[in-house]
């Protein structure tokens, strides 16, 4: 068995990231074929249990104390570290060690792994909080709510499981930004998403971007080159000043006032408090960027949010969705998750054609699609006026 494994993970360490997810699918496959009716039962019978134990060692600081540990500890020392007792840390530890999330190196004791390391971030236990706290709830009540609701697609963003399992009347949105512990997880969780690999082969971004000519950051620019709506901290002008200095100054990301007011200066990158369903106050722009934001809303919502960036485009400018572009058949199990998490409040990922009906709704059309993972579907559409 050591060997198979070892094959597979030398295979692993040689493949690009499609190879990887193909990997893991055929695994869960094998698994799935192995199951007895048996283990398929276990599996099923205490839902949300394992959420539930990461939930409680984020409180404890458990994994941050086993990641910072050059050496495994033992429970009673974990204990003093935590200050939970040592028979109820004992029966979490021996569960944690029992999926792969900690690594068990003897009697009652324990070290950090790779995954341990990952969750003990503070973007780790963001999405432990967030995955808890504000997610779990509403995929509790999707039973009931869709009985309710006669099994119908979720069209309206203020009648959803997440009103349901919040006991609100609020959106989603509207709802978090009043809960500020869990808006700030959900900012850190995108803040974990950031990246420049999206520029990569896009060539009517990166060549307007290395062409752009050089100024002083002092400058100021009548037309931005980019705004980045919906840009929460401004990770992603971030990462666009880091790989196209001569960007910085010209920079803009847009957000509501609970993300943006009370953010440190990032020298470069202008932060403006802005609703995107309100009318779009930066004219002619280059490129409004929009990341993970548009799958969101449903499509009525979507294309009030394209309108207005399409009322402040020039016929040079272009809108940036940074989003999935699912394929008509065959979509892997992450994306399948993510469109079903996307639905519980109204939001939903799209494919080629979705996208398209979405862009001339609000009198754009799709010029072209740059996916930059093929794996996840992940795409960039670039939308321009007819």
């Amino acid at each position: 068995m050591d060997s198979i494994i070892a094959q597979i993970q030398a295979i692993a360490q040689n493949t690009d990231e499609g190879g990887r997810l193909k990997i893991i699918q055929s695994l869960k496959r094998v698994q799935n074929e192995l199951q007895s009716p048996q283990d398929i039962f276990i599996e099923l019978a205490v839902p949300g249990l394992t959420n539930a134990m990461l939930r409680i060692s984020a409180d404890l600081g458990l994994l941050r104390s086993l990641a910072s540990s050059d050496t495994s500890l033992t429970v009673v020392e974990i204990s003093d570290l935590t200050g939970a007792s040592s028979p109820f840390l004992e029966r979490i530890l021996r569960h944690l060690a029992a999926i792969d999330m900690i690594k068990e190196t003897g009697i009652n004791e324990y070290c950090a792994n790779r995954t341990t390391h990952v969750l003990a971030s503070s973007k780790g236990e963001a999405m432990v909080y967030h995955g808890f706290d504000t997610v779990g709830p509403v995929v509790k009540e999707m039973p009931a709510f869709f009985a309710e609701n006669k099994y119908e697609d979720v069209m309206l963003n203020t009648n959803t499981p997440f009103q349901k399992a919040h006991n609100t009347k609020l959106t989603s949105f509207e709802w978090l930004v009043q809960q500020p512990k869990h808006f700030e997880n959900l900012q850190k969780i995108m803040t974990a998403l950031q990246g420049s690999e999206w520029t990569e082969g896009l060539e009517v971004f990166d060549n307007e971007a290395r062409r752009f000519p050089l100024k002083a950051l002092s400058a100021a620019p009548e037309k931005p080159f980019l705004v980045d709506v919906g840009g929460g901290h401004g990770h992603q002008c971030i990462e666009l000043g880091k790989k196209y200095p001569n960007l910085l100054g010209h920079l803009v990301f847009q957000d509501l006032p609970e993300a943006v007011e009370n953010l440190a200066p990032i020298d470069g990158v202008r932060a403006e408090a802005y609703d995107f369903f309100q009318a779009q106050p930066i004219i002619g722009a280059k490129f409004y960027y929009l990341r993970r934001i548009m799958h969101d809303w449903p499509d009525e919502k979507a294309a009030k949010i394209l309108h207005n960036i399409r009322a402040a485009m020039n016929p040079d400018s272009r809108i940036l969705i940074d989003d999935a572009v699912l394929p008509d058949t065959g979509a892997n199990w992450q994306s399948t998750v993510a469109d079903l998490s996307m639905m519980t409040f109204a939001g939903k990922e799209r494919t080629k054609h979705q996208w398209e009906s979405l862009a001339a709704s609000a009198g754009l059309r799709v010029e072209h699609i740059h996916t930059y993972v093929a794996s996840t579907y992940t795409a960039v559409l670039v939308l321009a006026t007819h």
